[in-house]
């Protein structure tokens, strides 16, 4: 058990930040030990989060790449996608990294380097003639809903997935349906894949 002495809750709170821990304190009523408490629980809870949103990750990408690589008839589909500025800049950053990483990259590397962000990218509204309504639609095949409610459900977890990221506060949040969100999210895809993930998952027990 640590013992709390005022020269260590010093300590505590400089390798912290008091900025950083005010939240928790306003939480506990300015009690240091109760709010030091509750930043190690939303780290726990944070943590539990991890593998949810890392498998929702990796099936959002994978299910998208699958599905464009399928249209295209390609593996290398980055240069024929229309895409916006954004998008190729993405592309072209991910190519790059890979190719500074590794001396014989290949596309599967630049596929995983893509960032969450620019995967959610592609079910925008700007592509909803040109991708979703044509080919990008087949990556949730058990949606059977319209683009928009997807990309907004999907963008309100990227957003809680980078709370979690940048290590901020979460345990005022809903967290069970945050949970559930995610969980409905790969339901989309794969109930399989979200069956299997809420039999492994602490989220719950944790929260």
């Amino acid at each position: 058990m640590f013992i709390y002495t005022p020269e260590n809750k010093k300590n505590l709170i400089e390798a912290l930040s008091g900025e950083r821990l005010s939240t928790y304190l306003n939480e506990n009523d300015n009690n240091l030990e109760k709010a030091l408490g509750l930043y190690i629980k939303n780290i726990e809870i944070s943590s539990a989060f991890l593998i949810p949103l890392q498998v929702l990750e990796v099936t959002i990408r994978n299910s998208l790449n699958v599905t464009i690589k399928n249209h295209y008839d390609t593996d290398d589909w980055f240069d024929v996608i229309p895409l916006n500025n954004f998008a190729n800049q993405k592309i072209t950053s991910a190519k790059q990294t890979v190719k500074n990483q590794q001396d014989n990259p290949q596309i599967s590397h630049v596929v995983a380097e893509l960032t969450f962000g620019f995967w959610l990218s592609l079910i925008r509204s700007e592509y909803h003639q040109t991708l979703w309504i044509p080919f990008l639609n087949n990556s949730f095949p058990y949606a059977r809903k319209p683009r928009s409610k997807i990309h907004g459900h999907l963008e309100h977890i990227r957003k809680f997935r980078n709370r979690i990221a940048h290590h901020e506060p979460i345990f005022a949040r809903h967290l069970k349906q945050d949970y559930n969100s995610i969980l409905l999210a790969l339901k989309w895809i794969n109930p399989d894949i979200a069956s299997w993930v809420d039999s492994h998952s602490k989220v719950l027990e944790v929260v």
